[in-house]
């Protein structure tokens, strides 16, 4: 496994000398698929860099519900949040596949964030997005039918993969009960939509990817459902 912070994306600001002395300096953690990395509500305040992996970022409900946040992989880093403020641990980080993690104490980290404006201004930029997210997510709850937050869903997944002549792919492809923990709804619903989506010719099921074939239609009928239209 590699056990280098070079590929950090956070991190890659800073010169090769710099980036050797960190990698002394943090602890370096082996997990399996399925292993849980942190759990929610810890007090550790460590920040994880993923050099190889594959990571989810969780919140389990009192009833066992899974609600899937995001995931991570190789490059990204996690448990910012702890680092900064010394509070609890806000989300459960659980390992998709074998990663290898460095764990840099919260003092460590904030001093770099002190002295490299850079990545100062990257954890930001970052902590901005995620709230973003997360308001355009409580919305969506709010107000959302569940085809509806499946629709704003696919569309959030295949904009952050790769977009070619306006046709969205998202690999690997999550389950359907991925999505369904995305959205809060359960896993018969999304497999009744995305069929309809398959039979309206918006979406392809292909080897190892969905691809959302029309772009700029699926954000169409996001927008009309957000502004209260009816959606065909």
């Amino acid at each position: 496994m590699n056990r280098s912070l070079g590929a950090c994306h956070l991190l890659r600001c800073l010169p090769e000398a710099k980036i050797a002395d960190l990698d002394k300096r943090c602890r370096w953690r082996n997990f399996e698929a399925d292993q849980v990395i942190i759990n929610l509500d810890d007090e550790s305040t460590d920040v994880y860099f993923i050099s190889w992996g594959d990571v989810r970022v969780t919140v389990f409900s009192e009833t066992g519900k899974t609600v899937i946040i995001h995931d991570l992989k190789t490059g990204d880093h996690f448990g910012e949040f702890a680092a900064i403020d010394g509070g609890r641990r806000s989300a459960s980080i659980v390992a998709l596949s074998r990663t290898t993690v460095a764990c840099m104490p919260a003092e460590l980290f904030r001093e770099l964030l002190a002295e490299v404006p850079e990545m100062a201004q990257i954890v930001m930029k970052r902590m901005v997005g995620s709230i973003r997210t997360l308001v355009e997510r409580v919305v969506e709850f709010s107000t959302l039918g569940v085809r509806n937050r499946i629709h704003a869903e696919l569309l959030r997944l295949a904009r952050a993969g790769r977009i070619v002549d306006g046709t969205g792919r998202i690999s690997p492809p999550p389950t359907h009960a991925e999505i369904a923990a995305r959205i809060s709804t359960h896993r018969e619903a999304v497999t009744r939509e995305l069929k309809a989506l398959e039979r309206s010719d918006l979406l392809e099921r292909t080897r190892g990817a969905y691809v959302v074939k029309d772009i700029a239609e699926l954000a169409r009928m996001v927008d009309d459902a957000r502004a209260g239209r009816e959606t065909s």
